[in-house]
């Protein structure tokens, strides 16, 4: 038969600083064993825990960033979407101007079969140069950013919000709406293969087909879509090509004296 095990002791004794009388206590080695391995089992429980949240609140936060990335791509991919719809509405309309003419040409060519006519030498209600090409300044003011071929494809010109933007030549409205860079834009075609833009109005005057002189206002100059403050960006487009408007318009002569 085996000898039983004497159980041990661990004996912890408590001396006041003061006449009061000592105390003593007794705890089993076994048991202080067990609270040791219960109290690394709970320390090692919140490590792994800390470390667990804070992964979780990790894949949280990344989670979150790719779902502002993926809505910000959405919003690339609408306005893409909405641009090719305002081109696709531009060669609409560009197209109903050329079959109208178009058709204005032939009627001349039957009563006249020797007669040759060059579309783009064809005026539209006025026969002067000076009112057919844009030489006109749209708006009186500033120009505080200059043409830089693909970089910037026209100029800006600064003035007070609500100056009455002005046609540059005679011609007809092609676009007159909203997009969402550019905010409110006139774009109008000209003769002799001559278009201009005008961006970031306040507000437009004109509307799609329309016919205006050169000089006639055709909105109010603002800030819409994405513009840093009032100013009109005017560009002039001839035969698909992007011109410096400083070619064509003297815009010192129209800056405002302070």
């Amino acid at each position: 038969m085996t000898k039983r095990r004497k159980p041990t002791f661990l004996n912890i004794l408590l001396i006041p600083d003061d006449d009061s009388p000592s105390r003593s206590f007794r705890i089993r080695y076994s048991l202080l064993k067990f609270i040791l391995i219960m109290g690394g089992i709970f320390l090692l429980s919140v490590v792994l825990g800390v470390i667990t949240y804070s992964r979780v609140l990790q894949l949280a936060i990344e989670r979150n960033a790719l779902d502002a990335e993926n809505k910000e791509l959405r919003k690339q991919v609408a306005r893409v979407v909405q641009i090719q719809h305002e081109l696709e509405k531009l060669r609409a309309y560009n197209q109903r101007v050329r079959q109208t003419l178009e058709g204005y040409i032939h009627f001349q060519e039957s009563s006249s079969p020797q007669e040759e006519i060059d579309l783009s030498e064809i005026t539209m209600r006025q026969t002067s140069i000076f009112s057919d090409v844009p030489l006109l300044a749209p708006v009186v003011g500033f120009v505080s950013q200059e043409f830089k071929g693909q970089g910037h494809l026209g100029v800006d010109i600064a003035a007070p919000q609500g100056t009455p933007i002005l046609a540059a030549a005679d011609g007809v409205v092609l676009f007159s709406g909203w997009t969402y860079q550019d905010g409110y834009v006139v774009l109008l075609q000209h003769s002799r293969g001559f278009y201009t833009y005008y961006k970031h109005n306040l507000n437009n005057l004109v509307f799609n087909h329309q016919f205006v002189r050169q000089g006639e206002p055709i909105a109010l100059l603002g800030s819409s879509g994405e513009s840093s403050g009032p100013h009109l960006h005017f560009e002039i487009w001839k035969n698909g090509y992007p011109q410096n408007p400083e070619k064509y318009i003297d815009f010192k002569k129209t800056e405002v004296v302070q």
